[in-house]
């Protein structure tokens, strides 16, 4: 498998409903044999819900 980017990822994210994305990290969270990419899907994730709102509005 490819690396996977940033970008995709938090694109993925903001077009996620809210329980989904929930659901979807708690699976990465919690399998006990993570991929490389799945650990590295959990980071971008980890940093999209830290990152400033009017960033991924495109306000700024």
């Amino acid at each position: 498998m490819s690396e996977i980017d940033k970008g995709t990822v938090w694109a993925m994210a903001k077009n996620m409903r809210l329980f989904a994305f929930m659901e979807y990290l708690r699976d990465l969270d919690n399998d006990p044999a993570p991929s490389a990419a799945d650990q590295q899907i959990a980071a971008y994730l980890r940093e999209f819900m830290t990152t400033d709102p009017n960033v991924l509005l495109g306000d700024q």
